[in-house]
């Protein structure tokens, strides 16, 4: 009997240790000591360039916690104007490496500030980095009608999520959607899910532009607890003109 109430507390203590290691672990991975190494702008800052430029931010950096991938982005977070930025199609790992985002206005305006934005598995916010520029958009005048609407008539012919709604959802928990195209320009179109909730989320950014037809893979994350109703997808051109937008009803119940 003695031998089976060590077992017991043996098993209790174990179950305390990995309890205890697993609850530290998920409080270190939202903690970093990422470090932004070098910078480079292409464009340089000072740049006038026409609406719909691409300004690229290659991104040396180094961590070493939390031990795990990382999504990074760099963004415009002033709302003054409209902006896009690249999705986080490839994740910074642990150890030194390299990375590109781009981002731009769709009309003109100023950007005097980026913003490199870090995220953990979870997509909790980790770093938020500014960066001092000087950029001016100038409206494309040679932007003509046509070019404009671009793309007008594709659309999206099937959506498949990876959890179906109804559902009860634990907060912070990435749902994938398979989206099926029929696109009607060689220049192709940027798609995005995204969720229409005052909650905090985060979707994915645009990550190339998708043309004919085909399926293409999305992602989106709710972080708060609370109801998700419906989400809307959304296609632009490359003038970054919306030239389809369908929102699709789910019932999603996020809990903490």
């Amino acid at each position: 009997m003695e031998n089976v109430y060590i077992t017991i507390a043996g098993l209790v203590a174990i179950g305390l240790v990995v309890y205890f290691w697993r609850r530290a672990r998920r409080q270190d991975n939202t903690r970093t000591d990422l470090k932004i190494t070098g910078v480079r702008i292409n464009p340089p800052s000072g740049s006038v360039l026409p609406a719909n430029t691409p300004i690229t931010v290659t991104l040396d950096y180094r961590y070493t916690a939390p031990r795990e991938p990382l999504h990074i982005w760099v963004k415009i977070l002033d709302t003054t104007y409209d902006s896009i930025y690249e999705g986080s199609r490839d994740s910074l790992e642990p150890g030194k490496g390299q990375v590109s985002r781009r981002v731009h206005l769709t009309q003109a305006g100023t950007v005097r500030e980026l913003f490199i934005v870090a995220k953990n598995q979870e997509f909790v916010e980790v770093f938020n980095q500014p960066l001092a520029v000087d950029f001016t958009y100038e409206a494309d005048d040679e932007a003509d009608e046509e070019w404009l609407n671009d793309g007008r008539g594709s659309e999206i012919t099937g959506v498949k999520v990876s959890i179906p709604s109804p559902a009860v959802v634990q907060a912070g928990t990435r749902i994938d959607v398979d989206l099926s195209y029929a696109i009607n320009t060689e220049e192709g179109l940027d798609i995005w899910v995204i969720p229409e909730t005052e909650a905090n989320m985060t979707y994915e950014g645009t990550t190339g532009r998708q043309a004919g037809t085909g399926v293409v893979s999305k992602h989106f994350t709710v972080i708060d607890p609370g109801k998700l109703s419906s989400v809307r997808l959304v296609m632009k051109n490359a003038a970054s003109q919306t030239v389809y937008e369908l929102r699709v009803p789910v019932d999603y119940t996020y809990t903490a």
